[in-house]
């Protein structure tokens, strides 16, 4: 039992002074952690429609972005990024959300030649003034429509036994022609990688010695056009790592020790244990017993001069006599424990350290809420606090001694039931039949939650591929992940109601995850100031090599934008040359842009225009060497995505594709660099001139391709897409684009298209190019070999100077013509609607497991909102998953089977 249990009330109400400071200014600068004049940072959620996806599916998510103290619908940030992230850490989708009232939704695309664990991060500008722990990072496995196997590869592959006695992965591996590769090892606790060299029999010779206490090893094999094929050889299956955390980070002698445990199998998952203390002198002092997720709590009263051990009891004998050291306990020193009573929280202070006044600092997301002073007597001090009087979610105390220096910190979740949306569900109907239509009503209820105006999503999905307390909730993201270092395993688990040990399996996982892991407060970390993006913004600086410019000087900038509709703006330039302008809302890939500044014709020649970038945060992808592990839920979802994936025909939209003219063919003249790109691809056959595209050029034209487009036909198309992006091909295979002699990066395709054309001395066609198939994997390295196309084109693009495609027309000063990312386009959820439910045969089955997604669903003034949707084909049990957020940052979550019969 804990210290404070047995200390007189008298004691309590004599030491304490208690000043009961709700507002945050209340506090002195010293405590002021986050400046009040500086937002903090926001918090971002995705919800998703799976974290599981076959090839060329597509990702749904819901955005939601809040200020991180009262989970308040954000009114900081009006636009928020979202990349899809492949394993080699390329980037290869990117979006920008357009936020209403911090809520906003869209699409990403599961590509379609390459497996693996994708990421997937969200982020404001704003957010990045505060480093990664502000950026919303979750991870999706991405497997092929048919099944792969990296067996030949590593067939050969075995764990030996060296004469030195250690352990070796040995072998051949079979890589075909393939003579230069790179294997790259990681296990528990480190890496390493080493070239290899193949021979003429097609086969890698690999010999490794394994580290020592290795409880399993990692071999990723890597090609140099970068395919990773890799495998994991488990070693010690009972591996097991057992750690301690005393409250508040110490143990004291002589006194009852409150301590977290937690114990991990060889895959760094949580495994459940039950075992024994022992001191130094083989005497049993204390029993515990972890939860299914490998944590727990003890209570241990520590003697001076003792260690202590503990033993793991196993009826296998699998942990045979492994002891697992307690951190040792100090003579000097203070600890901070806390406990739930009922409707209060109990805190208290042992130290003999201290001998002046102290003060327990209790806060929430970096918002202060107390501030409890007082003397200890005996080496103790004790308070409570009514827990109706602190915010629902993690709530950190902290002591601190007389000069505000903190000594000790302990996180405490004070849950509120009464805070949580109340959403209740009901059906038209007990049962459904395929193709029924299925409608829901939903009432948000409680007393005192603001039922109108709340936000939800609906998603109906077949339930043998849902894992709710896998990946968590709406709920378990705001006031646990969001807040907490690393990986929680299961977070879902704590916040099902249904399990009467979540409360006890939180205050374990605070105790063993969040000690020294909590977030906030939040400081800045960047030398690099991020303004918040309210919407389409460009800012920059009009800049002059002439010293006597006025600084009163009137000056005026003019913009034009290229959109879907054109669109023109003017901007005054303060003394320092800075301007910006707020454009209207733009949705497509990218739009270019055109500035001007006004000046006199003497002062055109000096002025140079410079737009802000906003660079993107680095990639950090987590390697995870069990992260795809095929398990039973992975089978199911993989086998009813393959089956439906097989009875569907996949065609290629043609929508928007233009045809060409003919092109006329020009003569050139051969320079060595002409004759390197003859001598690899081919010669060309069609040439343009630059001269003839400058002919062409009208007042209206924006680039390259739009002159193509207009005036040279026949030859090329060019696929223009939905949001902007535009695409040469020539028919008979892919098209790749070179200039001046180098394969274009993907990255770099659009702004190809904005080319000016007096920067180009002549283009040239290049039908089905020599070695085309290495070109392609220079392009798009993560190409399956057996997706590679057998033939294809390129076209060459030779600029004046070798300026390549990001310069701009260097005849026109005190100009800017770029390209500037907008809105990405929302998709709209296609689902079929059913007007006879039965099943003709001249219809394909519907064989979907994703049945509906609406991502912006809003009640009504009583509080209550009405979705409708069809059913498919495939019978079994559906779940349907709700997940809502008030205007007053109340958060809901329900979920409900149905079953198709």
């Amino acid at each position: 039992m804990d210290f404070f249990y047995r200390l007189p009330c008298l004691h309590r109400s004599l030491c304490l002074f208690v000043c009961f400071h709700i507002s945050f200014s209340s506090f002195s600068q010293s405590f002021q952690e986050i400046r009040d004049d500086i937002p903090a940072p926001e918090k971002i959620y995705l919800q998703l429609n799976s974290r599981e996806y076959t090839f060329n599916q597509i990702i749904w998510f819901k955005a939601i972005v809040t200020d991180s103290k009262d989970h308040i619908p954000t009114k900081l940030s009006g636009a928020l990024h979202i990349d899809l992230i492949n394993p080699l850490g390329q980037i290869i989708d990117s979006k920008l959300l357009k936020l209403n009232e911090g809520i906003g939704a869209g699409t990403l695309d599961v590509p379609g030649d390459m497996s693996g664990r994708f990421l997937i991060r969200a982020y404001t500008d704003w957010n990045q003034n505060f480093g990664d722990d502000h950026i919303y990072t979750t991870y999706v496995n991405i497997y092929p429509l048919r099944e792969q196997s990296t067996s030949d590869l590593f067939d050969d592959l075995k764990i030996t036994r060296s004469p030195t006695g250690n352990l070796e992965l040995s072998g051949k591996l079979n890589v075909g022609k393939k003579h230069e590769m790179v294997a790259h090892f990681s296990w528990n606790s480190g890496n390493d990688s080493i070239l290899l060299n193949g021979n003429s029999s097609n086969t890698i010779n690999l010999s490794y010695e394994i580290p020592q206490n290795t409880p399993w090893i990692q071999v990723a094999i890597q090609d140099i056009n970068g395919f990773t094929n890799s495998k994991t050889f488990v070693l010690n299956a009972a591996f097991l790592d057992l750690q301690f955390f005393p409250e508040s980070g110490k143990m004291i002698q002589g006194h009852v020790n409150r301590i977290g445990f937690k114990a991990v199998g060889f895959d760094g998952k949580g495994k459940k244990v039950k075992g024994a203390v022992f001191d130094n002198n083989g005497k049993e002092v204390a029993l515990f017993e972890s939860n299914t997720l490998g944590m727990g709590t003890l209570s241990l009263h520590t003697e001076n001069n003792l260690t202590y051990h503990a033993k793991v009891f196993s009826t296998e004998n699998v942990y045979g006599t492994m002891e697992f050291p307690l951190p040792g306990a100090f003579q000097v020193t203070s600890i901070l424990s806390v406990n739930r009573l009922k409707d209060r929280v109990r805190f208290g202070v042992i130290s003999n350290e201290l001998n002046d006044s102290i003060g327990i600092k209790v806060s929430c997301r970096g918002k202060d809420y107390y501030m409890i002073e007082g003397l200890l007597q005996n080496n103790k001090l004790i308070s409570e606090l009514p827990l109706k009087d602190l915010p629902h979610g993690i709530v950190i105390f902290k002591l601190l001694d007389k000069g505000n220096k903190p000594i000790a910190e302990r996180l405490f979740y004070n849950d509120l039931a009464n805070d949580w949306l109340e959403l209740a569900v009901s059906m038209d109907k007990k049962g459904y039949s395929k193709r029924d239509k299925t409608e829901l009503d939903i009432r948000v209820l409680g007393n005192g939650i603001d039922s109108i105006d709340v936000n939800m999503s609906v998603l109906v999905l077949n339930k043998e591929e849902w894992r709710e307390e896998n990946y968590g909730t709406i709920q378990s993201y705001f006031y646990l992940e969001s807040e907490i270092r690393g990986n929680i395993e299961n977070p879902g688990w704590y916040f099902n109601r249904k399990n009467p040990t979540r409360l006890q399996d939180l205050d374990a996982l605070l105790l063993t995850q969040g000690w020294r892991n909590y977030k906030y407060p939040s400081k800045r970390k960047t030398k690099q100031f991020f303004w918040p993006q309210k919407g389409l913004t460009i800012r920059g600086k009009l800049t002059s090599t002439l010293s006597n410019i006025g600084k009163n000087e009137n000056r005026q900038l003019s913009l034009a934008t290229f959109g879907q509709k054109m669109a023109f703006y003017t901007s005054g330039i303060d003394s320092l040359g800075n301007f910006s302008f707020h454009l209207e809302e733009s949705y497509g890939k990218d739009m270019r842009i055109l500035l001007y500044a006004d000046a006199i014709e003497k002062r055109k020649k000096s002025q140079r225009l410079s737009i802000e970038t906003v660079p993107k945060p680095k990639v950090v992808y987590n390697q995870d060497s069990f992260g795809q592990k095929i398990d039973t839920i992975s089978k199911i979802l993989l086998g009813n995505q393959r089956k439906r994936q097989r009875m569907e025909m996949v065609f290629d939209s043609l929508y928007g594709v233009t045809q060409l003219e003919e092109v006329v063919v020009e003569d050139v003249w051969l320079n060595p660099q002409r004759q390197k790109i003859y001598k690899r691809h081919g010669k060309p056959d069609v040439i343009i001139s630059g001269d003839s595209l400058v002919k062409k050029e009208q007042n209206w034209s924006h680039g390259l391709y739009s002159i193509l487009m207009f005036n040279y036909r026949g030859e090329v198309m060019i696929e223009q897409f939905s949001d902007g992006f535009m695409l040469p091909n020539i028919p008979g295979g892919p098209t790749l684009i070179m200039v001046d002699g180098k394969l274009l990066s993907r990255e770099d395709y659009r702004q190809a298209a904005y080319m000016p054309p007096k920067n180009i001395m002549d283009i040239e066609i290049i039908k089905f190019a020599n070695s085309f198939k290495h070109s392609f994997l220079e392009v798009f390295p993560e190409t399956h070999p057996m997706n590679l196309p057998p033939a294809g084109h390129i076209i060459s693009i030779t600029t004046k100077g070798k300026v390549g495609i990001y310069a701009s027309e260097r005849a026109k000063p005190g100009t800017l013509d770029t390209t500037i990312q907008i809105f990405s386009p929302v998709k709209e959820f296609y689902a079929p609607k059913y007007l006879n439910p039965v099943e003709s045969k001249e219809e394909k089955p519907d064989l979907r497991s994703l049945i509906h997604w609406k991502a912006d669903l809003k009640t009504d003034h009583s509080g209550r909102a009405t979705e409708s949707f069809y059913n498919g084909d495939v019978t079994g049990d559906y779940i349907i998953v709700i997940e809502a957020i008030s205007q007053k940052g109340e958060i809901g979550y329900q979920h409900q089977v149905y079953t198709i019969e």
